[in-house]
């Protein structure tokens, strides 16, 4: 009879305990973090948004056959460039191509010329609405003190916002070919030389 008494005061103290009321213990510590729910159900495909304006797109610069000037180099670009264009251009990535024995050379480098060879750079800029790109012979093989005359069957400039360049890094600027293709240029994407 003792063990029943026992048991029920036992039984009695629990109910007792757990319905008082007292004041709220601590925060315990943060549990595991839990497996991962199922992924819901794909949602409805949303509406066509506006097409895109005034976005600033890569493009090619085209000379014809030239001849060095006086200091050794080339020069070409454009006329009549607008405050809007002014800033593309300056901020532009420019991959220049000198066309030489049928074969597109990237500058900067070395060009076989049949005569020789000379290592060319290139700097680009925007003067008043005017773009510029100068090339100009840096070293040459002939054991002379001036810049020898070298002529080219034509002169490429590829054009390419820093926009359209974040999306197009990993493309092989030595080829210009793989450039074009890689960036989808065509005839329509083709600006003569105003200069």
């Amino acid at each position: 009879m003792l063990k029943k008494l026992l048991a029920l005061a036992w039984v009695v103290i629990v109910v007792f305990s757990i319905s008082c009321k007292g004041p709220e213990g601590e925060v315990g510590p943060k549990g595991d973090k839990g497996d991962t729910g199922a992924t819901g159900a794909t949602g409805a495909t949303g509406a066509a948004g506006k097409d895109g304006e005034g976005g600033a797109s890569a493009f090619v610069l085209v000379s014809g056959a030239d001849t060095t000037d006086a200091q050794g180099g080339f020069l070409t670009g454009l006329t009549g460039v607008t405050a809007e264009n002014k800033t593309v251009l300056e901020n532009a990535a420019v991959h220049v191509y000198l066309k030489v024995g049928d074969a597109y050379w990237p500058i900067p480098g070395i060009v076989g010329f049949t005569t020789g060879a000379s290592q060319f750079t290139a700097v680009h800029y925007v003067d008043g609405t005017n773009f510029f790109v100068e090339i100009f012979q840096t070293n040459w093989s002939e054991d002379v003190d001036v810049a020898p005359k070298r002529i080219v069957q034509g002169i490429k400039v590829v054009v390419i916002p820093a926009t359209v360049l974040k999306l197009n890094a990993n493309i092989n600027f030595k080829s210009y070919e793989e450039t074009i293709a890689a960036l989808g240029l065509t005839d329509q994407d083709i600006k003569l030389s105003e200069l």
